[in-house]
């Protein structure tokens, strides 16, 4: 049973309304095609000015059938509230108000369908229904696809502004375009932070010690070699002597 709603709640959606804002839509799609034709009027034909008007009223036809198709769809709550209302039967809830990514493709999709049907049969005949509803059913569902992916990435980017950023992404924040291709492994260096150089530093100062103390080592090593040499060359030259 049909859960009665107060009306004046945005809970209704005028047919009015919805083919006043596909004429818009229908109205913003024509212009390119009237340019369109003009141009191939030109090219084709010898009245390219009655081509480029044709040109603008089929563009103005699909762009406003498919819009209004597309709102009926997601509105479709709305719409049942609207021929409600005109019975004079309650009004139900609305599910409609939020629609998803995979509704709104869903929508889009069908609403070409319904476009290429309905346009290629009453503009070419019922020989190109099909390819017209194959070829809007692919328009809607790329744009719509387009579209989504669009508004996901700038969703995403607002969302990232939003929120506190790490100490991390500050710090790759601020990084300029030499320490980022420093970065990538096809180039043969990289970018060392102050700590990293430090610590850098102190690895080749330790090295340096270790060698340093080897050297020590050998010429100790060689001056008791030497000292004992002498020794031995003195006790020689005393044995020596006392022959």
């Amino acid at each position: 049973m049909s859960k009665a709603v107060p009306l004046g709640l945005g809970q209704v959606t005028y047919p009015l309304d919805v083919a006043h804002q596909a004429a818009l839509i229908g109205g913003a799609a024509a212009v390119p095609g009237a340019i369109q034709g003009a141009f191939f009027g030109t090219l084709r034909t010898s009245t390219p000015i009655i081509f480029s008007l044709i040109s603008g009223a089929q563009w103005f036809a699909i762009g406003s059938t498919w819009y209004a198709a597309r709102t009926a769809l997601l509105q479709r709550d709305g719409l049942l509230n609207w021929w409600n209302q005109t019975r004079g039967a309650p009004l139900i809830a609305r599910t409609d108000s939020n629609p998803s990514p995979q509704d709104r493709l869903r929508a889009s999709a069908l609403s070409g369908t319904f476009t290429g049907v309905s346009l290629g049969l009453l503009f070419r005949g019922p020989r190109n229904v099909i390819p017209g509803a194959i070829m809007f059913t692919l328009f809607g569902w790329g744009g719509q696809t387009a579209y989504n992916y669009l508004d996901k990435e700038n969703t995403d980017a607002v969302v990232s502004q939003a929120r506190p950023k790490s100490e991390e992404e500050k710090r790759l924040e601020n990084e300029n375009w030499m320490q980022r291709a420093a970065k990538s492994k096809w180039i043969p260096m990289k970018a060392l932070t102050d700590d990293e150089y430090v610590q850098m530093l102190n690895e080749k100062l330790l090295a340096l010690n270790a060698e340093i103390a080897i050297v020590d080592d050998r010429i100790e090593k060689f001056k008791s070699e030497q000292r004992a040499f002498k020794k031995d060359a003195a006790q020689h030259d005393s044995v020596a002597q006392s022959k």
